[in-house]
């Protein structure tokens, strides 16, 4: 039993997520995302099957193929499906992955493709989404892409994102009176 718990579907997906071979550039965001869901589908295939990872690899984007519509619609109508509707935000990630043992736990997976501009609004979205997901998700997988950034900032950003990662401790306090 590979994935016996969460964490260890989690670390199976965060291995085949940080392997090489991506490609260099990519034309368009929901290019990098086929390529992520092919390294997610592979990380559930190969515990479960073809037929079972379409109930267990969930993404709306119709693009993104192969993905079952019905596995998604009925996803849509559970309790803790995609969406995290506060302040109108209606944060959804990109994928979801359920676990094959306990579907009631899922990990959620946002991707991000820097560009030229506009880098700093695509890294908080993408924090924030992650953030706010954990309300219905389990764990929570941010995965960007340097694209056009340049190779100085995506070395200073992973910098960055391994102080944030390596203790992950996070206390958000909501005040109102």
């Amino acid at each position: 039993m590979p994935y016996a718990d969460i964490d260890s579907l989690n670390a199976a997906l965060v291995s085949a997520l940080n392997r090489k071979g991506y490609e260099e550039r990519y034309p368009s965001e929901i290019a990098f995302e086929q390529d992520v869901w092919k390294r997610v589908r592979a990380v559930i295939v190969g515990e479960v099957g073809e037929t079972a990872a379409d109930e267990l690899c969930l993404t709306s984007h119709t693009a993104i193929t192969p993905r079952s519509q019905t596995a998604w619609d009925r996803f849509m109508k559970e309790p803790t499906g995609p969406d995290v509707d506060v302040l109108d935000s209606d944060n959804r990630l990109d994928i979801v992955v359920k676990h094959p043992r306990n579907t009631h736990q899922t990990i959620g997976i946002e991707i991000k493709l820097l560009g030229k501009s506009d880098n700093a609004i695509k890294l908080t979205q993408g924090i924030g989404q992650a953030i706010l997901a954990l309300a219905n998700r389990s764990r929570t997988i941010l995965v960007i892409h340097g694209g056009e950034a340049g190779r100085e900032q995506c070395r200073q950003l992973q910098g960055v994102v391994e102080r944030i990662c390596s203790e992950p401790h996070l206390s958000i306090i909501v005040v109102f009176e």
